[in-house]
C-alpha cells in the first residue's frame, strides 16, 4: 500500500501563517494595552488606537481560520481537497448597504460627540462594519458562478496575500522611496549647496517642532515646487501601483499552474486584492477624531480598486501559464497598474489641493479638488462596470467538466 507522501507547500504556508499571526496577536495586544493606557491618562488618540487594535484583532481571526483549512492538506485530510465556493445571494447586497449606512451615521454621531471614552467603546466595532461587508460584496459580485478550486489553496493564497505580500511591497517601496530621496539630496548638495543647508537646517527646526500649522508653513515652499508635487505624483501614481499589482497577487504566481482556468485566475487574484484591501484599510482606518466617518467611507470604496485590478493580472497569469495566451499577461498587468495610478494621482492630487491653504496656495481648492473628485468618481462607476462584466464574460467562457479527482482518491485507485 502506498504511504502518504509529506505536502510541503501546505506545511509551510502553515509555519509563514502562524508566525504572521503570533506576530499580528502580538501587535493587536500592544495596540489594546496602549490604548487603555492612553484613555486614563488623557493620550492624544485612544480611540484610534483601540480602532488599531481592532484591526490587527479581526486579521488575526482570518488568518487563523487560513491556518485551519491549509493544515488540512498538511495533515493529509481529504476535505482539504474538496472545492470552494463563495456563499453569496443577491439580498446580502441590501443587508450590506443597511449595515454599512447604519454603521456610519451612528459612528459620524459618535465622533461628533467628542467623548473619549464613547468613541473608544464604539468606533472600533464601527470600523470593521464599514470596512468589511463591501470588501464582501465586491468580492461575491466578482466571482459569482465562480468554482475556486481546492479549499487549502483558497485560504492559503488568501493568507499569504495578508501576510508575505504586504510585507514585501512594504520593503521594496520604502527602499524605492528612500534611494529617491538620497539621489535627490545628492543633486539639490551638487548643483544648490546654498539650497541644500537650507533644507538642513530647516529639518533641525522641524525635529523640535511640534506644532502642525508651523511645520506645514515651513515646508509651503517645498510642497508647491512643481518639481516636488511631479516627484510625488511619479512616485504614489506610477511605482507604487507597479509594485503592488506584481505582488498583490502572489499566491496566484505561485499556484499558477494549479489554478484550473482564467475565471479562476480572476477569483485569486480578486482573493488577493480583497485581502489586501481588507488590511490596508482597516490598518488606515485608525482616527478617533471627528473624521472618522470621512475617513472609513474612503477607505471602504478604495477595496474595490485593489479587487478588480489583481482580478484582472491573476487573470492575466493563468491565462499565460495554462492557455499559453502570453500577450494577456503583460496586457492585463499594464491596465491594472493604469487603473491604480489614475486613482492614486486623483487622491494625491486632491490631497494636495485640499492642502493648499495650509501651504500658501488657496486657490488650489477651488481650481483642482473638484476635478480630482470627479476622477475618481468616473474610476469608481468604470471599475464597478468592469467587475460586473468581467463576471459575465468569464462565466459565459466556463467549460463545466465533473472534478478533478484529489488527491487521496487517486491514491485510492492506485491501491485498487
Amino acid at each position: 500500500m502506498q504511504t502518504q507522501k509529506t505536502h510541503w507547500p501546505s506545511i509551510l504556508i502553515v509555519i509563514v501563517l502562524g508566525l504572521s499571526a503570533a506576530f499580528v496577536f502580538l501587535i493587536s495586544a500592544a495596540a489594546g494595552v496602549s490604548s487603555i493606557f492612553s484613555l486614563f491618562t488623557d493620550g492624544a488618540d485612544p480611540a484610534g488606537e483601540m480602532i488599531g487594535a481592532f484591526a490587527f484583532g479581526f486579521e488575526l481571526l482570518v488568518l487563523l481560520v487560513c491556518v485551519w483549512f491549509v493544515l488540512q492538506k498538511a495533515m493529509g485530510r481529504e476535505q482539504a481537497d474538496h472545492s470552494f465556493k463563495f456563499p453569496f445571494a443577491d439580498w446580502q447586497i441590501l443587508a450590506v448597504l443597511g449595515l454599512v449606512g447604519m454603521s456610519v451615521a451612528i459612528g459620524a454621531g459618535v465622533a461628533y460627540t467628542e467623548i473619549t471614552w464613547l468613541t473608544w467603546l464604539i468606533l472600533p466595532v464601527l470600523t470593521v462594519f464599514v470596512i468589511v461587508p463591501p470588501i464582501f460584496i465586491f468580492f461575491g459580485l466578482g466571482t459569482r458562478g465562480f468554482e475556486f478550486g481546492s479549499r487549502w489553496r483558497v485560504f492559503g493564497i488568501l493568507g499569504l496575500a495578508m501576510t508575505v505580500g504586504p510585507v514585501i511591497m512594504i520593503v521594496l517601496e520604502i527602499v524605492i522611496l528612500v534611494g529617491i530621496i538620497i539621489i535627490g539630496a545628492l543633486v539639490v548638495a551638487v548643483w544648490q549647496p546654498a539650497l541644500f543647508e537650507e533644507i538642513l537646517s530647516i529639518s533641525k527646526i522641524i525635529q523640535q517642532e511640534t506644532n502642525q500649522d508651523v511645520i506645514l508653513s515651513l515646508l509651503a515652499p517645498y510642497i508647491s515646487n512643481t518639481l516636488v508635487i511631479a516627484t510625488l505624483v511619479g512616485y504614489i501614481g506610477f511605482i507604487v501601483p507597479l509594485i503592488e499589482e506584481l505582488l498583490k497577487p502572489l499566491g496566484v504566481w505561485l499556484f499558477a499552474r494549479k489554478i484550473e482556468s482564467p475565471a479562476q485566475g480572476f477569483a485569486m487574484g480578486m482573493l488577493s486584492g480583497a485581502a489586501f484591501a481588507l488590511v490596508e484599510s482597516l490598518n488606515a482606518s485608525g482616527n478617533g477624531s471627528t473624521e472618522w466617518s470621512v475617513i472609513v467611507s474612503v477607505r471602504a470604496g478604495t477595496s474595490l480598486l485593489h479587487m478588480v485590478a489583481s482580478g484582472l493580472v491573476g487573470w492575466g497569469i493563468v491565462s499565460a501559464f495554462r492557455e499559453k495566451r502570453y500577450l494577456r499577461l503583460p496586457a492585463a498587468y499594464i491596465s491594472a497598474v493604469a487603473i491604480h495610478g489614475l486613482w492614486n494621482s486623483c487622491a494625491i492630487g486632491a490631497g494636495l489641493s485640499a492642502a493648499g491653504e495650509s501651504i500658501g496656495k488657496p486657490e488650489w481648492l477651488a481650481a483642482y479638488t473638484p476635478s480630482m473628485l470627479a476622477g475618481m468618481l468616473v474610476l469608481g462607476i468604470g471599475m464597478f462596470v468592469v467587475l460586473i462584466a468581467s463576471n459575465k464574460k468569464l462565466n459565459s467562457n466556463l467549460v463545466h467538466v465533473p472534478a478533478l479527482p484529489t488527491e487521496n482518491e487517486e491514491r485510492e485507485e492506485k491501491v485498487q
